[in-house]
């Protein structure tokens, strides 16, 4: 014999289903159980939502250095390049993001990473474009191209990810 579906105790609901995507609701205890919770929405919507598990761990800004002589700060243009400012008033704040064995240097209070383009030049993307820095000393090194922070020259301001430039040593000076 089967309950009648009123007598029936509710399951509870463990996902909003607003906006095509799925949510945990407030307060509640999220199951995992895959079966249990097909997704809903595009694979692409949650390929472009930021990990929540991670958290900030401080915010600097990054002074760029060559032979021990500082050139200026790490900041971008409108079209957000990454380039040499000549002042730690227009430098970014970054925030340091480690996330699943992977350092990201995000800008603080945004979801732009510092990534390296196919052709090595360092840009702010989105989270699904983000691409992972490792610091050995005063160096970071691209895990996308394996390549260092560099700089073409000052009249150019870019900032790439390519040896063959002048290779810069970083400061991160805490905010």
């Amino acid at each position: 014999m089967t309950m009648p579906a009123r007598m029936r105790p509710r399951r509870m609901q463990l996902f909003s289903k607003a906006r095509g995507s799925i949510q945990p609701l407030q307060g509640e205890k999220m199951n995992l159980n895959p079966i249990e919770n097909q997704p809903h929405g595009t694979f692409a919507e949650f390929a472009n939502t930021v990990p929540v598990s991670a958290r900030a761990v401080d915010t600097f800004k990054m002074a760029l250095y060559h032979d021990g002589v500082q050139l200026g700060w790490l900041g971008q243009n409108s079209g957000e390049w990454a380039i040499l400012v000549d002042s730690a008033a227009k430098a970014l704040t970054l925030e340091q993001y480690p996330y699943n064995g992977v350092t990201y240097y995000r800008i603080l209070g945004t979801s732009r990473y510092m990534s390296v383009s196919n052709n090595a030049y360092v840009g702010f993307y989105n989270w699904i474009g983000a691409r992972g820095w490792t610091r050995q000393g005063s160096v970071l090194i691209s895990d996308f191209n394996h390549q260092k922070l560099s700089i073409y020259s000052k009249d150019n301001a870019y900032l790439y990810a390519w040896d063959a430039y002048t290779v810069l040593d970083v400061k991160f000076d805490e905010q």
